[in-house]
């Protein structure tokens, strides 16, 4: 009798306890793995939470070297290779990682002892499976499901099947569906197990729109002091202070990120390339907000040496990318030649940013050929995109170049034509989730040239029409401000001002509206 309750003993595979509380959140992962490899193992999954990649990949590296057989490791650093959200996998490196652990998928799978571990496999295994991406990722998130559902309690579980759910969303699809079933999962992970990394961080993504962001803001708050090591972590909460317009929140996430994955380079040694430009260029923007000009132009330093350094297409993009945004919004534009030859179309290109921002300061120069120019180009690029979305984003502001070259010509009806197709465009296209895309909303740009034409109560609605897409905007609250002045409207005007006042609290002294904002607020509080 002890012999057969021995050998039933012996046949039930020992779990670890697979917890760990760390500076990248708390995980909570029961499995096979030997004692020894649990930090290591433990550290790649939340670094897989915090979309630290190769982080990740390097602490399941470890474990694997620590727990040869440890399947999971090697389902951990597999995952490593595919970024579910931003439409970049690299499968040859992650099939590569699974024939490290066996050769056939039979195989594979048959060295998870556990049926839980079993289900972790063979989603791996979908996901590298047969087909083209999304095939796969609608297959990965079924496995996911099946996972979930057979084990309700399995945190991991719960949290990569919301993410799987985000991994099948494309740009332009219709309805909400996944997003807010992904956000329903995340939520109810976010109130058991607020310091998950991924309950957080995939209440996030999920929510991060403009009409859903306020579902998302608790999380938010909160994933900005889970997992201070990683930089991703640290910039992701400002996707949702950037939805409610909170731009000194947006920009103090920005520059946390920015110093953290400063200081993850130099321990690593790695190249500067590695430096997190993408939360540079949010903070930028933010500050812009703002009215704190002169960081914008020192990000763009930062990038700018930095491209020249290493000498790298992808920072010179971000950095031409900056250059843009910095004209359009200060209104400070540079009298650049347009690009000439072959237009850039790789996937990081800044050339339509670039020209968009030239055509603009073409138009305030009163030069209507070189606006229809720069128009042209942009159609050019329209032309020779196979994405649907860039297409119409590109023919977006191909109309707003159009419209202000018949606003320099005197030609105001069709320049209100031309821009009202703009917003029509804009509106088929999901808001923003960073900073402005295109650069110049049609909206506010709408109402800018309805504001000229002196029809000022028409220009009040594009601009509140633009913030309901993106929330105070600096540029749109002024244009209310002002065209509620010219109409009587001294309340609307008022709020606007006010808003304008806390956000410009520490602008640069030479922004030109700044005497005009505080003059205002003042006035209002005289009376």
């Amino acid at each position: 009798m002890r012999t057969g309750l021995l050998l039933c003993l012996l046949a039930v595979p020992a779990y670890s306890f697979g917890s760990s509380s760390s500076n990248l959140g708390a995980i909570d992962f029961p499995n096979s793995g030997s004692k020894q490899a649990q930090d290591a193992f433990l550290r790649g999954v939340a670094a897989l939470h915090n979309f630290w990649f190769e982080e990740a990949g390097e602490a399941f590296k470890n474990a694997q070297e620590i727990d040869p057989g440890f399947a999971l490791a090697y389902w951990g650093e597999a995952m490593s290779y595919n970024h579910p959200l931003w439409a970049e996998q690299d499968i040859a490196a992650a099939r590569g990682v699974l024939d490290r652990l066996g050769k056939t998928r039979k195989e594979r799978i048959e060295k998870a002892p556990t049926e839980r571990e079993r289900l972790y496999m063979e989603a791996i295994e979908v996901l590298y499976g047969e087909g083209d991406k999304l095939a796969r990722d609608i297959a990965y998130e079924k496995a996911m499901a099946r996972l979930h559902e057979r084990f309700p309690e399995d945190v991991e579980a719960a949290a990569l099947y919301a993410l799987s759910l985000l991994g099948v969303v494309r740009p332009g699809e219709k309805g909400f569906s996944r997003q807010m079933k992904s956000g329903a999962i995340a939520l109810d992970l976010f109130q058991k197990h607020p310091d998950h990394p991924g309950a957080a961080h995939y209440v996030i993504h999920s929510f991060d729109d403009p009409e859903h962001a306020p579902l998302a803001l608790p999380a938010a708050d909160r994933y900005a002091e889970v997992a201070p090591e990683a930089h991703h972590a640290l910039h992701m909460p400002s996707h949702i202070f950037l939805q409610h317009g909170m731009w000194d929140r947006v920009a103090r996430s920005n520059q946390k990120s920015y110093d953290a994955s400063v200081k993850w380079v130099e321990r690593k040694g790695l190249s500067i390339d590695k430096r997190d430009y993408h939360s540079l260029q949010w903070r930028a923007y933010a500050n812009l907000q703002r009215g704190l000009y002169t960081d914008s132009l020192n990000a763009i330093e930062i990038v700018g040496a930095a491209a020249k350094e290493i000498q790298s297409p992808r920072l010179e993009n971000i950095k031409s990318s900056m250059q843009a945004s910095y004209m359009i919004e200060t209104n400070r534009y540079e009298d650049l030649a347009l690009p000439q030859g072959e237009p850039d179309t790789s996937r990081y290109s800044s050339t339509a940013n670039l020209v968009l921002a030239i055509g603009m300061g073409a138009a305030q120069a009163k030069n209507a050929a070189k606006t229809e120019e720069a128009a042209a180009l942009i159609g050019g690029l329209k032309e020779k995109s196979d994405d649907p979305y860039t297409k119409k984003t590109y023919s977006i502001m191909e109309h707003e170049l159009r419209g202000l070259a018949f606003m320099v010509k005197g030609e105001t009806e069709a320049a209100l034509t031309e821009l009202d197709e703009a917003t029509t465009i804009e509106e088929t296209l999901d808001p923003p989730s960073g900073p402005v895309y295109p650069m110049k909303p049609s909206h506010e740009l709408y109402g800018e040239v309805l504001a000229i034409a002196g029809r000022h109560q028409e220009a009040i609605a594009e601009f509140q029409t633009g913030l309901q897409r993106t929330p105070n905007r600096t540029t749109s609250l002024l244009g209310i401000a002002r065209s509620s002045v010219a109409v009587g409207d001294s309340a609307t005007a008022a709020r606007a001002y006010e808003t304008l006042q806390r956000f410009l609290v520490d602008a640069n002294p030479d922004v030109a509206f700044l005497a005009e904002v505080r003059g205002f607020h003042r006035s209002t509080e005289d009376r």
